[in-house]
């Protein structure tokens, strides 16, 4: 059986944690934390000891799925592989419910997530789970995280009006309507980046991945030509392609030129995965969005933030949400502000944790916008330091990745396909001074 279970992202913040043994608490997790941190050739082995605790884990969605193995029991005895396959089930139940995964959307869902653990992992004894069978006995309801708002804002966005999804994750903002003879290919990346208060990018991590639903009788085979290759090679002479540290092909995928072409048998109605990639830290990372900010004396009491955002995304791409989060000045009893820039622009004030919200809805890209803000009783001297940017971008994704050809074999009439781009956030810190 499993002691303990913990969702923990690639910085080694836990997201979400349950103990099973009443002995112990959440410092059980520390050892594995401190191997990630400090394993020198990457992540750490899938199954290790360290403190008197076994661990295993799997990787999934730039997130670890961690399991504290009891020593002599049964699972102990039988190995790694049966953890490793049920975290894996866990992973896979929990994207078919919650839609894309990302840190905001596992601890926006941490109860759902809650009663799904309780359900696979009973008191720590593995259970063998699909969606479908779960479904029935889970009671919460998914909380919309920042991808679902395309669903809603940008009808836009390469068909996805057309979607009518039936089950809990009819808040992913790629699902699509099975009734159709459709195919879609999207083109997915998130971002987790820290930027200075000049905009210069510190660091900033960007991972992709190019998945494919098929919804036509048969097993038709389907080919893509891309822009640029899917290769950690490096490539010789002068090269702007996309510069890969990380490729990993889906199963059944046949790959050629060097990266450029792939083709699969497709599954009705089934999502299949073509590739998963990680920018290499020296590729030039382009972020969405620049965001710019000062902090000035108004009265010997009250103090004014300027904030300026700019889109990067070029003309013809849109932003459904944007989203920056800042903490005010601990003696901040209220704030004014105005704004100028698309119409859709809210700033709010939470009183309790001293929270600035600026929201821009429908952010067109190539534009910009500007927010006035005065924290009132902040003190003339104050200043903020940092926030948080959440961001949704449609039609465009960071690494420049596009698909220029799609072909299916043999030749469908009257398929309408679709081939999206979607950029979001996954955790991007900015610096104002």
């Amino acid at each position: 059986m499993l002691k303990a279970f913990c969702i923990a992202s690639k910085r080694g913040e836990i997201l979400f944690s349950t103990i099973f043994a009443p002995t112990l608490t959440k410092a059980v997790f520390h050892p594995f934390l401190s191997e990630l941190s400090s394993s020198p050739h990457g992540d750490p082995p899938p199954a290790f000891t360290k403190e008197g605790q076994d661990y295993v884990y799997v990787f999934r969605d730039d997130l670890y799925w961690v399991g504290v193995v009891s020593s002599g029991s049964l699972t102990h005895q039988c190995g790694q592989l049966l953890i490793t396959e049920s975290l894996g089930q866990l992973h896979r139940v929990c994207s078919g419910l919650c839609g894309i995964l990302t840190q905001h959307s596992i601890t926006a869902n941490a109860t759902l997530i809650g009663e799904i653990v309780q359900e696979s992992m009973n008191g720590g004894f593995l259970q063998l789970q699909t969606p479908d069978k779960l479904q029935s006995h889970i009671y919460s309801r998914v909380v919309a995280a920042k991808e679902s708002s395309a669903v809603i804002s940008t009808p836009g966005l390469f068909g996805l009006e057309k979607s009518a999804p039936g089950t809990a994750a009819q808040q992913s903002s790629l699902i699509v309507d099975t009734g159709k003879r459709e195919l879609y290919v999207d083109v997915v990346e998130k971002v987790w980046a820290s930027v200075s208060a000049e905009g210069t990018v510190i660091r900033a991590e960007v991972t992709g991945s190019i998945q494919v639903r098929c919804f036509l009788p048969g097993n038709p085979t389907l080919a893509l030509s891309l822009n640029t290759s899917l290769s950690t090679l490096p490539q010789e002479g002068f090269s702007t392609g996309t510069r890969m540290s990380e490729v990993e092909f889906g199963s059944g995928i046949n790959v050629g030129d060097g990266g450029r072409k792939v083709s699969v048998m497709t599954v009705p109605g089934q999502e299949m995965t073509i590739a998963r990639y990680t920018l290499a830290p020296d590729h030039p990372h382009l972020l969405p969005f620049t965001l710019t900010g000062s902090t000035a004396a108004l009265t010997p009491s009250d103090a004014e933030l300027k904030l300026k955002l700019v889109s990067n995304t070029g003309m013809g791409t849109v932003s459904p949400h944007v989203t920056f989060h800042v903490s005010a000045p601990p003696t901040t009893a209220a704030i004014m502000s105005r704004t100028s820039g698309p119409r859709d622009q809210t700033v709010t004030f939470s009183p309790d944790n001293k929270t600035i919200t600026w929201t821009i809805s429908q952010f067109p890209g190539g534009s910009y916008a500007q927010a006035y803000i005065r924290l009132v009783d902040s003190g003339g001297n104050a200043s903020v330091e940092s926030g948080e940017l959440d961001f949704e971008v449609s039609r465009w994704v960071c690494s420049g990745v596009r698909v220029e050809n799609v072909k299916l074999s043999p030749h469908t009439e009257g398929l309408n396909k679709w081939v999206r781009y979607l950029t979001t956030s996954d955790s991007v810190s900015v610096r104002l001074t």
